[in-house]
């Protein structure tokens, strides 16, 4: 579902229909989430420009270990992957390159080390394959080839996302080197916060008890990149109502560039439940929302307060926008 605002700004929290897998079997469209028949790769919410005009593509989505895998969609997996090897095509992302930047995100639901993926995967940028275990931003710059991804290891679910700036998943198949090929590429993985991190004044620091900031990257992070993002975990408590006159949350503010504001709840038995609630107003318009969101905010719309009304379990949010800097 979309929620529109009266200024055309949207909240979307439902997943788009009919979305096309690029990795899958040809023409295979994704299937409706069924509540407790959790499959290895659920998304939440699918973005582009037919979704939001004016946003920029993006996926967000569960990964699942076996054992949160109903049995029926394991054996629908497996059945799957034949079809594809007679084929000879596989399953997953193969070796590419998009015209865009695109930000590559993996976060564990280790809570008492968010920082711990809770498995182990195996990405490849150019020709250089890198192996983590540890929660990260990865940016991948225009024309970088990148993939194959390998799951090697998952003991607990991990929570995903991914974005581009365009309006839709534009990509080539590269069977040869990219522009990068060669080139020193560690540096394009975020494993924390930024050090010394300073806050506008529209924001104010966290306390530790309350959230837990796990991974920060723009500009200053990684010179030649151009996304400004963020993701952390906000715990679950009591949160007391303010007092007459009292400021909460983040407070009005607008970028000079478009911005996702994501808030993904743990319910592994319905992913698109918040497990809370959150009050996010958009140009003068309040919207409180209890589902799994994503708020698609333009350049230059006023937006916010934001305030978390409501935790019931640990609550994955995240920000990002194609902004050197968050300004």
């Amino acid at each position: 579902m979309v929620v529109e605002s009266k200024n055309g700004n949207y909240i979307v929290t439902e997943l788009k229909k009919d979305i096309v897998l690029p990795w899958g079997p040809p023409g295979m469209v994704r299937e409706e989430y069924v509540p407790g028949r959790n499959r290895p790769m659920e998304h939440v919410i699918w973005l582009d420009g037919e979704v939001g005009p004016g946003t920029f593509y993006s996926e967000c989505l569960w990964l699942f270990p076996s054992d949160k895998v109903h049995p029926e969609e394991i054996d629908k997996m497996a059945k799957m992957r034949e079809m594809m090897k007679d084929s000879n095509k596989k399953i997953g992302p193969q070796p590419h390159i998009h015209p865009f930047d695109e930000l590559f995100t993996f976060f564990g639901t280790n809570f008492e080390d968010p920082h711990d993926l809770g498995g182990e995967i195996e990405f490849w940028l150019e020709d250089q394959q890198f192996i983590f275990d540890k929660s990260c931003m990865i940016l991948i710059p225009a024309g970088m080839k990148h993939c194959p991804l390998e799951i090697r290891r998952m003991d607990k679910p991990i929570f995903h996302f991914s974005l581009g700036h365009s309006s839709s998943y534009d990509y080539s198949v590269l069977e040869g080197k990219g522009k990068y090929a060669g080139a020193e590429l560690d540096k394009y993985f975020v494993y924390q916060d930024k050090p010394n991190l300073k806050l506008p004044e529209w924001r104010h620091e966290i306390p530790k008890q309350v959230a837990c900031r796990v991974a920060y990257l723009d500009g200053e992070v990684i010179p030649d990149g151009n996304f400004y993002a963020e993701g952390l975990w906000f715990w679950p408590g009591e949160r007391k109502p303010p007092q007459p006159g009292e400021e909460q949350g983040v407070k009005l503010h607008a970028h000079p560039f478009p911005e996702l504001i994501g808030f993904f709840g743990t319910n592994e038995e319905d992913i698109h439940d918040l497990c809370g609630e959150v009050e996010l107003w958009i140009e003068g318009k309040q919207n409180v929302i209890d589902k799994s969101f994503v708020a698609i905010i333009p350049a230059g719309v006023e937006h916010c307060p934001l305030i978390i009304r409501r935790i019931e379990r640990p609550i994955f949010h995240f920000t990002a926008g194609p902004g050197k800097i968050y300004e």
